[in-house]
């Protein structure tokens, strides 16, 4: 390759091998190997800062720290209370229900409450908070009672029964209709009328002083009584009564279809 076709990268590439050959070349000859470290000498030590003694452990026992939740310091009565984190605070509503029901089984154990002052039920499983009192979870529960533990304490709640108190009384069932009652005939003299075959005879008024007279019951009275002391017909004789009337109706249309019909006369026509 001729030097006048050599370019500035052409020869900056030159200088570079140049200068790592001769590198390596001092090295080859001993370039660097008589350096070594100066003897130690104590006076150029300097001392470490002494430090201050540790003050004991403020700190006692986690477990001791625990009292700190079950008794709060800021309380009244030093028992913990339900807070809010939002801005508007709402009072806690009163731990005021009555245990409804109660349902175990093997794989479920639930317990449904109710406000005393009424309203929808609400189920709770053990170890869950009824809707609306997040600060009461059911911690016991027994066919017959359920025990909540909350801010107040623990609440034990017995199972409800009804004791015969309240509620509406039972629709009482007549016996029988009771019949019309016959109107007494108006007080003051009448003439006497004349009877036909059939018809009743007129009540006359009754002297003062006299007993009145007894009056007749009504004929739908005692046909009601009548019908009322036959017992109701079976299953069996009504629909005996239905067959009954079946052949009796096919038998009227087969004598009906028996008959022989005959054509009605032409008028003006002579045999």
């Amino acid at each position: 390759m001729r030097r006048d076709a050599w370019t500035a990268r052409t020869w900056l590439l030159a200088a570079v091998a140049g200068w790592a050959l001769l590198a390596a070349l001092l090295a080859l000859f001993g370039l660097g190997s008589r350096i070594a470290p100066l003897p130690a000498d104590p006076a150029l030590v300097q001392a470490l800062p002494s430090l201050p003694a540790s003050p004991p452990e403020r700190l006692g026992a986690l477990p001791q720290y625990a009292e700190v939740g079950q008794r709060p310091l800021f309380s009244e009565d030093r028992r913990p209370k339900p807070f809010f984190l939002s801005g508007e605070e709402t009072a806690a509503p009163a731990f005021d229900l009555v245990l409804s029901s109660v349902l175990i089984t093997p794989a479920l154990r639930l317990a449904i409450v109710q406000p005393a002052q009424g309203g929808e039920g609400l189920r709770v499983k053990v170890g869950d908070a009824p809707a609306g009192f997040a600060g009461w979870r059911l911690v016991e529960l027994e066919p017959r009672r359920a025990v909540f533990e909350g801010p107040d304490g623990r609440r034990e709640l017995a199972l409800r029964v009804f004791d015969g108190t309240g509620g509406q009384p039972p629709t009482a069932i007549a016996r029988g209709a009771p019949g019309p009652v016959p109107m007494a005939p108006p007080a003051g003299p009448a003439a006497p009328r004349a009877t036909g075959g059939n018809q009743a005879p007129v009540a006359m008024p009754n002297a003062p002083g006299q007993a009145p007279a007894p009056v007749p019951a009504p004929a739908a009275a005692s046909a009601d009584a009548a019908s009322e002391a036959q017992p109701a017909p079976t299953t069996d004789q009504q629909m005996e009564a239905i067959r009954q009337r079946i052949e009796q109706r096919r038998a009227q249309l087969r004598q009906q279809q028996a008959q022989p019909t005959t054509p009605p006369a032409t008028p003006g026509k002579t045999q």
